[in-house]
């Protein structure tokens, strides 16, 4: 295992299988790439992001994958006692002897060209820090099970929000996006459990991706996979699936 604090060469390695890595080749970006720590080993890599109050450890296998949980094991002690993971089945295994693994499902990574998208039929508005505690309210009421939304999160990019009598129930923003890779994954799409089904993360995601198109030639998002709504709406957005991973919060023993 070797560290790699090349960006270049870090390219070259994500985008074999780009649509694996789209969060990680966003982090490439000047805003963020001062909080990364990339590691390669046994054809390999992987992400430590350490940018917000949770650090974030991406470990994405590329095929063939069974040599990611190597990288992993290689790579146990420069992990942190807690983070948020996504993580391949081979990277999981690797770290359950050294962590507790409270998985909060299987994350289906989804992409599109933003230019593929129809106009969204709501009115959307910007939403940002000032709108921090309905931000927080909607997405406890969306996720009462957990979610991975901080508030350092709104300055990652655009948050847009759709309101009902003044009320926000659905919104979307971005977790990480580069002009310069030109590249933006979409997150914390939520909508309040009594407006579902009235096409709101639909028109959201649209909107957003209109916000990307012609500064990005892909956005990508991450969803539940037992989330069949939500699979539906993407897909019917155009979004096709790159890969699956498993979603944990980790803790070491």
């Amino acid at each position: 295992m070797r560290v790699v604090a090349d960006r270049d060469e870090v390219r070259a390695l994500l985008t074999r299988h780009p649509g694996r890595h789209l969060l990680a080749i966003g982090d490439l970006d000047d805003a963020f790439w001062p909080h990364t720590r990339f590691a390669h080993g046994w054809g390999q890599t992987l992400l430590l992001y350490t940018g917000l109050q949770t650090p974030v450890l991406l470990a994405v296998a590329d095929p063939p994958s069974s040599s990611m949980g190597s990288l992993v094991t290689a790579f146990l002690a420069e992990l942190p006692d807690r983070f948020y993971g996504h993580l391949s089945e081979e990277a999981a295994e690797a770290l359950r002897s050294h962590f507790t693994l409270d998985v909060h499902g299987i994350l289906a990574y989804m992409s599109v060209e933003p230019v593929t998208l129809p106009e969204p039929r709501e009115t959307v508005e910007e939403i940002g820090t000032a709108d921090l505690t309905e931000i927080q309210a909607l997405q406890q009421a969306a996720n009462p099970d957990g979610g991975f939304f901080e508030p350092d999160m709104l300055r990652a990019g655009p948050y847009l929000g759709v309101r009902r009598d003044g009320e926000l129930v659905a919104m979307g923003g971005t977790h990480t996006w580069s002009a310069t890779e030109r590249v933006a994954v979409l997150g914390n799409i939520a909508t309040h459990p009594a407006h579902r089904r009235q096409g709101l993360a639909a028109a959201v995601t649209a909107a957003l991706c209109a916000r990307f198109s012609g500064a990005v030639d892909v956005v990508g998002l991450t969803v539940d996979v037992a989330n069949t709504p939500a699979i539906r709406c993407y897909a019917g957005l155009g979004f096709t699936e790159d890969v699956r991973v498993i979603g944990a919060r980790c803790a070491r023993v």
